[in-house]
């Protein structure tokens, strides 16, 4: 992690905004008749977001996490009883009225989860219990607010909640964090620093936020967390959710603005709301603390985020064309073919150019696309069973279809 700065790998003088690369690379599109900020995903942007859920679902699995699914709209009693109507109707979607019953979209997946949480009888050996699932929510942003995938009305959360004992709660933190780090690395992302989302200041009053005597309780441990793991933070009264105290991850986009990536959140209420408890080594019922985390916060913002670092020109694993084959002539398009179908059905994202171009204009269109990697085919390479292998930012090297599987495999496997 390093102090705020320019987006890295990719990175070109002049740095487009997502919505301007858009314009050429085709990750999404807006459509009136659907409405604002809520965006169709074409087949570009949903390849690096599979990709995500992809690599969130891996680190989820070793972390112990266990996924659910639950549905995209409730009963309004169920935000009452959240919290989310008194605190929050201002950014959720007006009631539907559906034979005498009142429906709304849900903005946030925790009710959803503390329902599954309190469906049958816990034990404290089932703690920490975290329940993942990337879940679409839908929130009322002011069309003033709307930017691209930055800021949209419908988006797709890398959502879980953890649902452990008080004297758990530091330990499952700092976990959080390690995976939030690991997932930074991974994705080349070092613009950005952590802040510390606190409540108002002592001797305030605020409608914002519940009142409750674990505030300081919450803002204390999430203080300590931090500095034990020696990240550089800063404090922000008056930033914390309704329910308590977070950690959020700033990440500067290109237009020199920070947007939140990510949140860790202490949630001291919701148990008591929910009448959520757990069974302890007493036999007593306890009630549990809840951690909301979101290491890759939405698609749509991380998505915008990445785009912009990269300037569209993405690692091979998450490139949207990870490989073009380039056919010098008709001759050649048998060979072309063949070694498609061999990359294809190795899970490689690949496609031949078989128009009657020029091999530089191609290629230069290759680049412009921002495809990985470009492999020509001709005579010479027929003769030699050798292909051209052609990288960004990489000299050309001769390799065959069989070594060209391999290297392709070893960088994808390895998140390259």
């Amino acid at each position: 992690m390093s102090s705020l700065k320019k987006g890295q790998a990719g990175a070109c003088h002049v740095q487009k905004d997502h919505r301007e690369l858009n314009q050429d690379l085709s990750y999404f599109h807006s459509d009136e008749s659907i409405g604002a900020g809520l965006p169709l995903w074409l087949p570009a942007g949903v390849v690096i977001r599979d990709e995500l859920e992809k690599l969130a679902r891996e680190m989820e699995f070793l972390a112990g996490y266990q996924r659910v699914v639950s549905p995209h709209l409730a009963k309004e009693d169920l935000y009452h009883q959240s919290g989310h109507l008194p605190y929050y109707e201002d950014s959720m979607y007006p009631s539907m009225d559906l034979e005498n019953v009142r429906y709304r979209l849900r903005p946030m997946c925790c009710p959803h989860h503390h329902k599954i949480f309190s469906a049958r009888l816990r034990s404290y050996r089932e703690l920490p219990l975290r329940l993942a699932e990337y879940g679409q929510v839908y929130r009322y942003e002011g069309s003033g607010a709307l930017s691209g995938l930055m800021r949209v009305r419908g988006l797709c959360q890398n959502d879980a909640h953890l649902y452990v004992r008080q004297s758990q709660v530091k330990a499952e933190i700092h976990k959080v964090l390690e995976m939030y780090q690991k997932a930074y690395r991974i994705l080349g992302i070092s613009n950005y620093r952590l802040r510390l989302s606190r409540g108002v200041e002592a001797g305030e009053a605020s409608q914002k936020y519940v009142a409750n005597p674990l505030w300081d309780w919450a803002e204390g441990i999430l203080r300590e967390v931090l500095i034990e793991s020696g990240l550089p933070f800063f404090e922000a009264p008056g930033e914390a959710a309704f329910y308590g105290p977070k950690i959020d991850v700033q990440i500067m986009s290109v237009h020199g603005k920070e947007e939140s990536a990510s949140t860790v959140q202490v949630d001291f209420i919701s148990a008591e709301r929910f009448d959520l408890s757990f069974i302890n080594e007493d036999g007593h019922k306890e009630r549990p603390v809840i951690l909301h985390r979101a290491p890759l916060g939405s698609h749509e913002r991380m998505v915008a985020l990445l785009i912009e670092q990269y300037q569209g020109a993405f690692p091979l694993w998450l490139s949207p064309e990870q490989v073009r084959i380039v056919p010098l002539a008709d001759r050649h398009q048998e060979a072309a073919e063949s070694l498609r179908l061999l990359l294809h059905n190795s899970f490689i994202r690949v496609s031949v150019d078989d128009r009657a171009e020029s091999l530089s204009r191609k290629v230069a269109e290759c680049w412009q696309a921002k495809v990985h990697s470009v492999v020509v085919i001709g005579d010479k390479e027929l003769q030699a069973g050798k292909f051209s292998l052609q990288r960004r930012g990489v000299g050309a090297q001769s390799v065959s279809s069989e070594e060209l599987l391999s290297l392709l495999q070893s960088e994808i496997r390895d998140r390259k």
